[in-house]
């Protein structure tokens, strides 16, 4: 039973991480797209689109590999537990 506790423990500990990381990351996007808006209300530069366009493709990156580490994440804690 102890060793059940325990690993109940870790468990919560691994989540309450993994949402710091993932809270820390929407935040940072957040700020980026707060950003952008004073932006947006200028008249856009062909090289202020290619700016917009390259960062919002690395937000999209970023997204997706936060969307896979949180399904591989699941997954490992299912056939470990």
């Amino acid at each position: 039973m102890r060793q059940f506790n325990a690993q109940i423990g870790q468990a919560a500990q691994a989540v309450n991480a993994s949402q710091g990381v993932l809270v820390d990351l929407f935040e940072r996007i957040e700020n980026f797209f707060r950003r952008l808006e004073a932006y947006v209300e200028l008249p856009p530069t062909e090289g202020m689109m290619e700016i917009i366009v390259k960062v919002m493709a690395e937000v999209l990156l970023i997204l997706a590999l936060a969307t896979k580490e949180i399904k591989q994440g699941r997954t490992s804690e299912l056939t470990l537990g």
